[in-house]
Formats: C-alpha cells, structure tokens, sequence
C-alpha cells in the first residue's frame, strides 16, 4: 500500500469549559486515509464529528498529537503557512453552502482562485469545467437566489475542487437536502471519486451517504471505531461490539 494522504496519531483536542477540568472531545485518535477513497464519519451530535475536520482542514489546532499530510507535520507550519496550505490543498464543503450571494455560480467557484490573486478571465475556464462537471453549464450566470439547494449545494463542491485539492472535507453536505435532492448529490461524490480520484471525509448523520464510503467510521468518546458500510448503521448511541479503536 502506498504511503497514506493524511496520517494521524494520537490526536487530543480539549476546550476550556470554565470549570477545573477541561473537556476532553478527542481523545488519542488515531486515523489513516489513502489518496482516492471515500471516509465518512458518523455519530451522534456533539461527538466532535465538526470538531475532527477542522483539525483535518487545519482550521484548528489540536491539543496534542499529530497531523501528516503526505508525509509533513501540518502543526510545525506557521499560521500564514497553514492558510496557504488550506487554499491550496484542501476543499471544504459544509452543511450551508455559504455561497456569496452577489455574485454569480461561476464566479463563486472561482473565489478560492481568486483569492490567489488569479483573475476571473484566467480562472474563468476551469470554473466552467467544474460547472459542467457537476451538471450546472447553463446555471452558472445565475446569482445563488436563483439556484435550487441541490443546485447551491453542487456549486459549493465545484467551488471546492477549484484549485484541485489533494482532500475535500464534507460535513453534513446533504443535511439541508430531501432525500430526492441528496441521491443525485451521493452520486456525484462517487463519481468524482472514481473519474478523478478525489478523496473524500465526510461527517454525516445520513445512512445513505455513509454507503458510498469506502470505510464507514463512528465517532464515539473522542476515538474512532470501523463499521462495515454495507451494514445499516447502528443507532448513534450505540457503541459497534468489539471494534477496534484503531481507524487505520
């Protein structure tokens, strides 16, 4: 097998709950995700599902423990380090969409580009591939208020793949979908996780999201337990008998 995308060991995140003990929500977690495999995370509310993609994303730092991506420690980076590293390597997709509502689908798509410092008329290109990609060629002078939220939610993963992130980190990407509007969502995941090899982390409560994954993982006391995705989910506040706390 070859060396993994992203390697974590021993991964501690704690808050400050303002008493004499600080709460604890990951605890010793250990993962390991391959380049072109879908991972998605499961459990039940504030189990810290958000709270571990950020750390992935590097928009926290952890307590203790460590982050590799392809073989670097993420924590020995500075702050602007770190920003550049999540422009450039790593795509966000959340439960919101969070598309800018004064400008067009392309030119949301663009924005992680532009950010960069790129102009539209260099990036416009890529930005319309991506559309058309994802089914939306003829949406993309539309303004978000115009677009449906299965329309909203593919503009959001188009804009994450802009400047074609080794990781993509989803969390509750179809938790505001129907399950009508979610199914085509599903397959667009697999889709671009088979024709360009993209690699996925996804927290979601939904089961049927969870089935496209390549490894299903519950999130249960800060550590992560392997389920089989072929299985149906167990209830979220049930414990998987006697899996290993290992993820990798």
């Amino acid at each position: 097998m070859s060396a993994p995308l992203l390697s974590v060991e021993n991964l501690v995140k704690q808050y400050d709950a303002g008493g004499d003990e600080p709460l604890t929500v990951l605890r010793d977690l250990d993962l390991l995700v391959q380049e072109g495999e879908i991972v998605a995370v499961v459990g039940e509310s504030g189990t810290g599902k958000s709270t571990l993609l950020h750390l992935l994303g590097a928009l926290d730092r952890p307590t203790a423990g460590t982050i590799q991506f392809k073989g670097t420690d993420l924590f020995a980076k500075s702050d602007d380090e770190l920003a550049a590293f999540r422009n450039r390597s790593i795509g966000f997709v959340f439960q919101f969409h969070h598309l800018l509502p004064e400008f067009t689908a392309l030119e949301n798509v663009a924005m992680p580009a532009l950010i960069q410092h790129r102009s539209v008329a260099d990036v416009a290109s890529r930005a319309r591939d991506l559309l058309d990609l994802l089914g939306l060629a003829d949406r993309a002078d539309h303004r978000p208020s115009t677009l449906s939220g299965g329309e909203k939610q593919r503009v959001a993963i188009a804009r994450a793949l802009m400047n074609e992130p080794a990781l993509v980190l989803m969390d509750e990407p179809t938790g505001n979908l129907d399950a009508r509007t979610a199914e085509p969502m599903h397959r667009e995941i697999e889709r671009l996780s088979r024709d360009i090899d993209q690699t996925f982390v996804l927290a979601t409560h939904d089961p049927s999201l969870a089935k496209i994954a390549g490894r299903v993982l519950r999130l249960e006391l800060g550590q992560l337990h392997s389920l089989d995705p072929r299985d149906e989910m167990a209830p979220a506040d049930q414990v998987p008998g006697d899996e290993e706390t290992s993820a990798s």
